[in-house]
């Protein structure tokens, strides 16, 4: 982003689409922009795949941070994950910390559906406090709303606390701790899966389907510590990071109708599911040392990381709900009581030692070169009883070459080994919320950035990433049967482009081919369910200086089709989505104020989508949301 960690937080407004430097993903408070998002990076699902920083230091996310303790974060690709050490094969999300650089205060006061009857209000509140020395500062944030309402017409509430502390120690050390809760009621989402060969019908949006009874609940923590040295010229310098992000779901349900004809007739049922939870803990130690001198920079860095994740699945049953039709009303069952049955659960221990070098020139040249191993011992416990346990130990690469080839325009070329997360099952799976192991996945780029003007730059990126792939076997089982290829080309326009006027647009292609012995042998088709070959991005913020505070955006995204079944039968069509809106700044005695209105999904268009496990559903309704936000 062209705002730093600080910087972003500084701003008295969350304007995203104003501070973007490439178009492939960024997010502040709210608000976000890009052809990728924080959980799907060129056709992966990057959830799954667990490649997450905070503050630049590794974690295993078990859920997203609040953003009671988060400012923003950045979707790391190509250009912009060369400087990352040690990087992943699919990409990163990197998450930046409430600032603590000086004294602040901020509150936003909004809207999320202004035009309904019940507009469903929100707060979001967040200050810095330091020490008249300046050693010691202390950063929060509280965010909630007592009447939300989602995608599917379910009732929700949420609320996010959260601190950050930091405190410098002498001249070359600094803590900083985090500690941030999340606490969500809903309920229970909605999928649909179509007879064969069945374009669904336009479902009513707001209209709740589900079970009235039927919630997810969730109670997310993160919290860490990092204490790490400053950053000096020929010295060493230390990082020592933990980090734990643990979800407790004491009810995880989810409501699915199966078999819709064209008449929206369907087979109703709803998972009831119980007492689901994630902790994983990380640990990370970085020791680095440079020698810089008038031409060159060499870097040494040598890397320890640890963590330890269990997975306690939740307690299923399924209630068949009977026939039904989507245009409601659905039959209401009673609620069930808590059929208590056994557990399976998955610990997994992960242990990585690494080693890299990093040269840079003057000139700009820069080459990167990192070297890891990595043990992992996983222990499955089924609800059975059986227990089982895999033990594997790879070894990891990462490559990069940068050569400048003029003044303006910049080659890149990298390469990954890395090992990342699978998820786990889907609900409509037989083995659902098992998780799979992690996978090697590998990844290869090469890459242009061209800076016609310093505010503008222009990247294009040739990619492929491979990984196994998992899918449903004969017996409904959701398992690795098959290996991916995601090959590609993206390319990002970002910067300013006159006075005022910032755009961010942008495009991915990519040819995604599956390889195994079930497409040999024509039990499935060549291309992976769920995900789109195509996305495009256009989008610009206007601010000139004559409208004296007044600025509007705008945003249009293309999604491409994507195939709904592993044959290769039938696709959902492609769309485009338009989001648009306005901000007024100002000042409200002596204090910066903001005024935000944004309308999303501006034309009401009405989109089917799909994921990798064939359940679909659709884009939200035209919604209208509206804040004021007083301080900075």
């Amino acid at each position: 982003m062209a705002a730093t960690a600080s910087g972003v937080a500084a701003q008295a407004q969350d304007d995203v689409a104003g501070s973007a430097d490439d178009a492939f993903g960024s997010r502040i408070g709210q608000e976000s922009i890009g052809l990728y998002s924080e959980s799907m990076v060129r056709g992966f699902d990057l959830q799954q795949a667990g490649n997450y920083r905070i503050e630049d230091v590794y974690f295993v996310r078990a859920a997203g941070p609040t953003d009671a303790i988060v400012a923003s974060s950045q979707i790391r690709v190509g250009a912009s994950a060369l400087p990352i050490d040690f990087p992943a094969p699919s990409g990163i999300v990197q998450y930046r910390l409430l600032p603590g650089e000086r004294e602040r205060g901020r509150i936003e006061f909004g809207f999320q559906h202004l035009l309904d009857s019940n507009p469903r209000p929100y707060l979001r509140g967040f200050f810095t406090r330091r020490s008249d020395d300046g050693r010691f500062s202390l950063s929060g944030g509280l965010l909630g709303s007592p009447s939300a309402r989602y995608m599917f017409g379910n009732e929700a509430r949420y609320y996010g606390v959260g601190l950050v502390p930091r405190l410098r120690l002498g001249e070359h050390w600094q803590i900083t701790g985090f500690h941030g809760l999340y606490v969500q009621r809903y309920q229970a989402d909605v999928g649909f899966v179509a007879a064969d060969g069945v374009r669904l019908p336009q479902v009513e949006r707001l209209r709740y389907l589900g079970q009235a009874w039927s919630r997810f609940d969730t109670r997310n923590v993160t919290s860490g510590a990092i204490v790490s040295s400053d950053a000096r010229d020929n010295a060493w310098d230390y990082s020592l990071s933990t980090v734990r992000s643990r979800v407790d779901r004491p009810r995880s349900d989810f409501n699915l109708f199966t078999g819709i004809d064209a008449a929206g007739r369907t087979s109703a049922s709803t998972l009831v599911a119980r007492d689901r939870g994630i902790d994983s803990q990380a640990l990370e130690g970085i020791a680095r040392r440079d020698w810089t001198g008038e031409r060159q920079r060499h870097e040494l860095t040598l890397l320890a990381r640890s963590r330890h994740s269990d997975y306690r699945n939740p307690r299923t049953t399924v209630l068949d709900v009977g026939n039904a039709s989507i245009w409601g009303p659905v039959p209401q069952l009673p609620a069930p009581g808590d059929r208590a049955a056994g557990q399976g659960s998955t610990r997994i221990a992960q242990h990585e030692w690494g080693l890299g070098w990093r040269y840079q020139h003057r000139r700009g040249f820069a080459a990167d070169i990192g070297i890891r191993r990595v043990v992992i011992d996983e222990t499955v416990a089924q609800a059975s009883g059986v227990r089982a346990t895999r033990n594997s130990a790879q070894w990891l690469y990462n490559g990069s070459l940068v050569a400048p080839l003029s003044s303006r325009l910049t080659a890149f070329v990298a390469a990954t080994r890395g090992i990342e997360e699978a998820g786990s099952a889907p609900e409509n799976a037989a083995n659902r919320f098992q998780v799979l192991p992690p996978v090697l996945a590998r990844q290869s780029e090469l890459g242009l950035k061209w800076q016609p003007v310093p505010t503008l730059s222009l990247i294009g990126t040739l990619f492929e990433i491979e990984k196994p792939e998992p899918g449903f076997d004969a017996g409904n089982v959701y398992r690795f049967l098959d290996d991916v290829r995601h090959r590609g080309v993206e390319v990002s326009l970002a910067g300013d482009v006159a006075e005022g006027l910032h755009v961010v647009a942008g495009a991915s292609w990519m040819r995604m081919r599956l390889r195994g012995e079930r497409v040999e042998a024509g039990e499935i088709g060549e291309q992976p369910v769920g995900r789109s070959a195509k996305l495009a991005l256009a989008s610009f913020d206007y601010a000139p200086t004559r409208w004296r505070g007044f600025s509007i955006d705008a945003d249009a995204t293309y999604y491409g089709p994507r195939f709904i079944d592993d044959r290769n039968r039938y696709r959902t069509p492609g769309y485009t989505l338009f989001n648009v809106g306005m901000r007024y700044r100002f000042a409200w005695n002596a204090v910066p104020a903001v005024l935000r209105l944004r309308v999303y999904n501006a034309t009401d268009r009405y989109a089917w989508t799909v994921g990798g496990s064939g359940i679909q559903s659709y884009e939200p309704e035209r919604r209208v949301m509206l804040s004021l936000a007083l301080g900075e």
